[in-house]
């Protein structure tokens, strides 16, 4: 930890972020976004005579799926363009030269990138204790859906992460990273749609497309089933597996994540083996 916190890359780049007047600004707007979205339904679940205390997550889920879809958005965009920045800043060879591993700047890189959006998922939990009285939500669900948020940015980083490194370009790094990201959760889900409508349709009667393990693990990886599922807005009672589906996702995100940071690493190194011996990069 101590060489972790002494790495110059990161102390430099941790005090631009947070020292800037646009950090606080950014954070101050977020968090007056989802203060004003929470107190405005809560003033119409008052004025709602019908409306009962403790039974409603309405509130919940459009505060999640909010936070998600602005992670989605965020979290590729701010790290697709760290390695490639370098390289055009022609800052990268001599970043290089210094002591610091491949894989210390890809790490410390995606650290830097990645810590003010944790910042805002950590600065936005207190909002949420007002919902244990009016929308119907357990400590433990709270948790699931933060660790469920991480995960998610974690991801999202290393992939923009490792396309900055794999593409030279910003511009072109970040429309794939996008591209990825779409193809990662809204592409699996139809996926999940299509194989399951094709399933229904050529198995015999009584047997449901959830039944199969391949369907199962594939709907598990799917951040929008997962992400129902912790909500208790689940698209069916079918996603049984061996594990709960958001630990198998933890676990699925938090391996592509690894191989991706790896990856990454292995492509910013100057020489590299291939199968005819040592050359450049």
């Amino acid at each position: 930890m101590g060489a972790f916190f002494t790495n110059p890359l990161i102390v430099k780049e941790m005090r631009e972020r947070f020292r800037s007047k646009k950090s606080i600004w950014i954070l101050a707007l977020y968090l007056l976004v989802m203060g004003a979205l929470l107190f405005g339904y809560l003033y119409l679940e008052q004025m709602n005579s019908l409306s009962v205390p403790g039974e409603e997550r309405e509130v919940f889920v459009v505060m999640a799926v909010v936070q998600y879809a602005m992670f989605c958005f965020v979290a590729p965009a701010l790290s697709a363009g760290t390695i490639s920045g370098e390289r055009e800043r022609q800052t990268l060879n001599i970043l290089l030269t210094t002591q610091l591993s491949p894989f210390k700047i890809v790490t410390s890189k995606l650290v830097t990138s990645l810590a003010y959006i944790f910042l805002l998922v950590v600065a936005s939990v207190p909002l949420y204790s007002l919902l244990f009285l009016y929308g119907g939500i357990s400590p433990s669900q709270l948790l699931t859906m933060v660790v469920f948020f991480a995960v998610n940015i974690l991801f999202f980083g290393s992939l923009g992460l490792f396309c900055s490194t794999w593409i030279r370009r910003t511009g072109v790094s970040t429309i794939i990273a996008y591209g990825l990201a779409f193809f990662f959760v809204v592409g699996t889900g139809i996926i999940v749609l299509f194989l399951a409508q094709l399933i229904e349709e050529i198995s015999p009667p009584g047997v449901h497309p959830f039944d199969y393990l391949g369907m199962q693990i594939l709907c598990s990886l799917n951040p929008v089933f997962v992400m129902f599922s912790i909500l208790g807005v689940d698209p069916g009672d079918d996603l049984r597996l061996f594990m709960d589906p958001w630990l198998f996702f933890v676990i699925a995100c938090c391996f592509l994540s690894a191989v991706l940071v790896i990856w990454s690493g292995y492509l910013l190194k100057p020489v590299r083996r291939s199968w005819l011996g040592w050359k450049k990069r």
